[in-house]
Order: structure tokens, then sequence, then C-alpha cells
């Protein structure tokens, strides 16, 4: 039965209770965007309501959409305006209500600090020669906000190459759906699908085949986040991936520190790793 008419401290026991006993069951082979989809789900169920963050969500919207003519102008001032694009995507990647409350994000403060660094894992020379060649992009995005960041990097890239870009057939947390993308105007700009479910990132054992093959067509493949960076980072494509290390276990993994931002060709990575393997001991 739903619990709305409880407590709100009843109501978070009665949502760990429940994913606690679900742990016993759950594979430690899965990404930790496809383990944590339970919680997410149970907290859904059992209190009815299946998108707690649609006001926010909105307003993180319309404060990134009053920030627009500043990024484009930045765009459009800089020397390499794919680059410049590119980073102001990383600095987006700080809006997420996964890891931190709405009060504590200063997007302002990371606009400046990411432009003033460099990527901590650079592949960008890798992108633009998949950007010769590309005649079609997937662009996953990742949360509100966030899109009107990626919109602006969309735009550039669609100098080069048709780009499609990805929402979430249904709420998970503040990431993106249809919705979001028609007011920040995405949908005006190129072609908006959804990836079929309610997910973090895109589960590859999850989306329905129909995506799958949406993906498989594409030449290039760009992520953003830590939770497509969970999921589909092992798709056999050329794939990058655009983040902000949220957390030390995926910092380690990306071979960053925690807080960095990077951008990761995952050809170039299988590359690397297979070559270490070959190496005699």
């Amino acid at each position: 039965r739903l619990l709305s008419a409880l407590p709100a401290a009843l109501v978070q026991r009665r949502i760990l209770n429940e994913t606690v006993r679900n742990i016993p069951g759950m594979s430690l082979s899965k990404s930790p965007a496809e383990l944590s989809l339970i919680c997410y789900e149970l907290a859904a169920a059992l209190t009815g309501n299946y998108d707690p963050y649609s006001g926010l969500k909105h307003a993180q919207n319309e404060f990134a959409l009053k920030l627009e003519p500043e990024l484009r102008a930045m765009v459009a001032q800089s020397d390499d305006p794919l680059v410049t694009a590119l980073h102001l995507a990383a600095a987006g990647n700080v809006i997420d209500l996964g890891v931190q409350h709405a009060k504590d994000i200063d997007i302002r403060a990371e606009i400046e600090r990411t432009m003033s660094e460099r990527f901590a894992v650079d592949h960008t020379e890798a992108l633009n020669e998949s950007l010769e060649k590309c005649r079609d992009l997937v662009y996953l995005l990742d949360n509100a906000g966030e899109i009107v960041f990626d919109k602006i990097l969309i735009e550039e890239l669609l100098k080069r190459t048709r780009v499609t870009a990805v929402v979430k057939a249904g709420p998970m947390i503040n990431d993106v759906l249809m919705e979001d993308a028609r007011q920040v105007g995405l949908t005006n700009l190129c072609e908006v699908i959804d990836n079929g479910g309610a997910f973090v990132g895109s589960p590859l054992n999850l989306v329905p085949e129909s995506f799958m093959k949406r993906l498989e067509q594409a030449d290039v493949i760009i992520g953003k986040g830590q939770g497509n960076y969970e999921t589909v980072d092992e798709f056999p494509g050329d794939v990058f991936l655009i983040l902000k290390a949220k957390c030390h276990v995926i910092a380690e993994h990306m071979g960053v520190q925690y807080g960095q931002v990077a951008l990761i060709s995952t050809r170039i990575r299988r590359a690397t790793v297979s070559a270490a393997q070959t190496q005699p001991a």
C-alpha cells in the first residue's frame, strides 16, 4: 500500500528496509547504475510519486536557459568552438541531484573551474578524427539543467554530422525526459528519442532491442555522466564519455582524481588495455 500519508521518516525507513531485503539476491557483476534501480523503483511504488524531482528539474532548466546566451557567446568567441563547447558540457555535468542538493550546486563556479583546466583524460583529438568520418552521432543526455549545456555542444556537432539526442522514457532522479528536451528547445534543433525505459544510464541488457539497434547504427556515441559511463562504456563502438568523477570508485576506474572531468574514448582505452595485456611480463 502507498505510504505517502505516513511521516517522512517512516516512509524512508520502509524504503530502506525493502531495499535491504533485495541486496542478497543482487549480482555484483552488474553495474552500480543497474543495481541502484531497485531503490528508485521501490521509492516510486511505495510512495506513488514517480517523478519527485519534477519541479526541481523545471527550475534547473529555467536557470540554465538564463545562462544560455553567455554560454553561446563563450563558444562564439573561442578560437576552437568545439573544444570550448566540450568543456562547457563537462561543466554542466555538475548539475546532479543524485549526489548533491540543489542548494549546493554552484554552476557558475564550476564553469570557471572547468574552463580553466584541461580534461584529466583528454581524447579530444580522437573525437575530432571520428567526427571527420561521422555521418550519424547518438548523444546520450544526462540531467536536467545540464541539457542546456549539451544543447550548446550539439549545435557545434551539427556543423559536422547528424545528431540524435537520447532522453529517458520515464522519470529517473533528475535525468532528462522528452518534456525537458521540449522545454529547452532541443527538439527544435535535432531528433530526440528515448532509450526505452526509466534507467540510470542505458544498461545494455535492459534497453529494448530497437534502442540497441539504434546504437549499433551510430558511427559515434557520446555519453554524458556517470550513469552512461557505468552502462555503455563496454559497448563495442566508437564511444566517447564526458563526465565529472563524482565518487572515488569511479574516479579510480577512470584513472583520474575525485572531482576531475574527462573526455574518454572507450576505443582508445580498449586498445591501451589490450596492448598492456600482450606485453611480456
